[in-house]
C-alpha cells in the first residue's frame, strides 16, 4: 500500500470519531465528496465552530467525593452530546478537559445551519442543567456558585487536517469561539460578530423561532475581551420555551 492510500485509509478511520453519521446507517459516516476533496487537498472549508465549556470545572473536580464518579459523569456528558451532534450533521473536534469543540461544515444555507446550531446549543445547556449538573452536585462535598455551561460561536474558513495522527480543525474561528466562550457566564450563548451579523441580517425582528415551542432573542453587544479590552461587537442569544425564558 502506498503512502497516499495509507493516509486515505487513516482519514476514513478518523471519520468514525469526528464525522456526522448517516441517518439511515449509523455504522457509516456522512461526508460529502466536496468535503472529502477539501480535506484531501487541505483547502478551506466554511465552518461554524462551537466551544462548549463547563464553568468552574476545577472546583467541581476539587469538591468531588469520588473522582472516578466525576470522570464517569463527564464521560457520559461528552459521549451523549457527541452522538447527538453527529446525528445533527455536526463534527466533533476534541474534548478539552472541561468541555469540547465541535463544528458544522457549511455547504448550503447559513440560516439553516444556524437553526441547527442554536437548537443544539439549547439542548446541550438544558440537558446539562437537568441531568448532569445534579449528578455532579450529588458527588460533591460543597456546591460552588457559578457552575454551568458557556458556549461561544464563530464562523469562517477553516481547514481539516491530521495533526499528530488525529483529524483536527484549524483556523481563526476556533480562536474566536474560545474568546466568545470566555466572555459569557454560565448558561449563556455568545456569537462572534460574523455569525451574529449573518444571523440577524435575515431576521425581520430580534426574535427567531426554532419550533412551535422554542424561540430565541438576539441582542447586539460590545464586550471586552483579552485581545480587545476596549470592546468588540458580539451577539448574545437567549432562549424561550412557550414564552418563558429558559436560562438565567
Amino acid at each position: 500500500m502506498n503512502r497516499l492510500a495509507a493516509e486515505a485509509g487513516d482519514i476514513e478511520h478518523q471519520f468514525r470519531s469526528h464525522a456526522p453519521l448517516d441517518r439511515f446507517d449509523p455504522t457509516r459516516s456522512n461526508v460529502s465528496p466536496a468535503i472529502r476533496k477539501s480535506i484531501n487537498e487541505v483547502s478551506a472549508i466554511e465552518a461554524i465552530v462551537l466551544t462548549v465549556d463547563i464553568r468552574r470545572s476545577s472546583c467541581v473536580l476539587k469538591e468531588s467525593i469520588d473522582i472516578p464518579a466525576y470522570a464517569k459523569i463527564l464521560d457520559d456528558f461528552v459521549a451523549e452530546f457527541r452522538t447527538v451532534l453527529h446525528y445533527h450533521g455536526g463534527w466533533f473536534d476534541k474534548f478539552t478537559g472541561d468541555g469540547f469543540i465541535c463544528y458544522w461544515l457549511k455547504e448550503d444555507s447559513f440560516a439553516e445551519h444556524m437553526d441547527t446550531v442554536l437548537d443544539f446549543c439549547c439542548s446541550v445547556m438544558d440537558n446539562f442543567r437537568t441531568y448532569y449538573y445534579p449528578a455532579f452536585v450529588a458527588n460533591m462535598r460543597n456546591e460552588p456558585a457559578g457552575i454551568g455551561l458557556s458556549i461561544g460561536v464563530d464562523a469562517g474558513p477553516c481547514y481539516l487536517t491530521p495533526i499528530v495522527g488525529d483529524l483536527t480543525i484549524i483556523g481563526s474561528p476556533i480562536v474566536g469561539s474560545v474568546r466568545m466562550c470566555e466572555t459569557c457566564p454560565p448558561y449563556h450563548l455568545m456569537l462572534n460578530a460574523y455569525p451574529g451579523s449573518r444571523l440577524v441580517e435575515g431576521m425581520a425582528t430580534a426574535y427567531g423561532r426554532l419550533s412551535e415551542e422554542l424561540a430565541y432573542q438576539v441582542e447586539k453587544k460590545s464586550i471586552a475581551t483579552k485581545e480587545y479590552p476596549q470592546g468588540q461587537v458580539a451577539y448574545s442569544v437567549e432562549f424561550y420555551r412557550a414564552g418563558e425564558r429558559l436560562f438565567f
